[in-house]
């Protein structure tokens, strides 16, 4: 900052409020901007945030970065901080609780400005921490905000969706243990079914590692020749609706002709990826939005209820490859 300064003819107290954001004259900024350009000049961010007690940067921790879904809503995450001045750390907790109190406890030590968490463990409600906190799919108490999609909705949206394709025999899919938004994804899909009488089971797979050989026992028991029991499939992930697909097809079973799949999700791998699961859309543009704006009312300490905390959003269906 010295060295700032002494290039741009300014006082070190000018180089200070130019870099902290506070107002300087716009003769004084063009001098500083020049020479902070030709020195290469990069601000200490910790020691900005000893200083001033304040950060720029928000911790946002995912199950995992090896999903669409995951690494979509990261990116829109990424973005929506951005708008607003701050910096995403991005943590992966692997589904591990001791991954997500280790990240939680190092937010508390840096005295981040936030912290967003899309956890499946129990971890939020083992760590205390001040940081403003949103929570998205899963509740952590009446004082954390939380973000969701409209699962029960979404679940009646594919029953719905198969039914209006002609699908008469309807199958749900997934992998244990179906909890949290999975179990309400699945309730949403039965009470449409039950609601319309129409013919519908489940099948989920044991919660070990080669969970898809419990898929392809599955088909075989229920295909005689290249005929499958079921002609409507919803599952409540596209990755398990995909893995189903694949062994339906390696059986010479025609999709969407005789099968239709419907998953849940909706992410692409990158933006002109071409739709092929159908499936019910999740709003991670919407979600990335409404966490961060539920994330700064925290910071300007804006007093919200618990009925405020709440904010669920509506979710559509995306026709793809397999639906007729």
């Amino acid at each position: 900052m010295n060295d700032v300064a002494s290039l741009a003819g300014v006082s070190r107290g000018s180089v200070s409020n130019y870099i902290n954001g506070k107002k300087t004259k716009p003769n004084t900024q063009k001098k500083i901007a020049q020479a902070i350009a030709e020195l290469n000049y990069v601000p200490n961010a910790m020691a900005r945030s000893l200083k001033t007690s304040q950060s720029n940067f928000v911790v946002f921790i995912i199950p995992t970065v090896n999903s669409p879904f995951f690494s979509e809503l990261s990116y829109y995450m990424q973005q929506e901080l951005q708008k607003n001045g701050y910096k995403m750390i991005l943590c992966n907790s692997n589904n591990r609780s001791e991954d997500e109190i280790e990240y939680i406890q190092m937010a508390n030590t840096q005295k981040v400005a936030g912290l967003i968490t899309m956890s499946y463990a129990d971890a939020a409600n083992l760590i205390e921490t001040d940081i403003p906190l949103v929570s998205i799919e899963k509740k952590v108490s009446d004082q954390v905000p939380l973000v969701v999609s409209d699962n029960y909705s979404g679940g009646q949206l594919a029953g719905k969706t198969l039914v209006n394709s002609g699908a008469k025999r309807l199958l749900f899919i997934s992998k244990a243990p179906v909890r949290n938004i999975s179990a309400i994804r699945e309730e949403g899909f039965f009470d449409y079914c039950r609601e319309h009488n129409i013919t519908v089971d489940r099948f989920v797979t044991r919660d070990i590692a080669n969970f898809v050989d419990d898929f392809a026992t599955f088909i075989n028991e229920n295909t005689i020749n290249t005929t499958f029991n079921y002609d409507g499939i919803f599952s409540d992930s596209d990755e398990f609706a995909s893995d189903f697909y694949f062994l339906l097809t390696q059986k010479g079973i025609n999709v969407p002709k005789d099968v239709q799949i419907i998953g849940f999700d909706g992410a692409r791998i990158y933006s002109r990826q071409q739709i092929f699961l159908s499936s019910i859309k999740q709003p991670t543009a919407g979600i990335a939005k409404s966490s961060v704006e539920k994330l700064l009312s925290q910071m300007n300490q804006k007093n919200t209820t618990a009925s405020h905390n709440h904010v669920t959003l509506p979710v559509h269906f995306v026709k793809g490859m397999t639906t007729l």
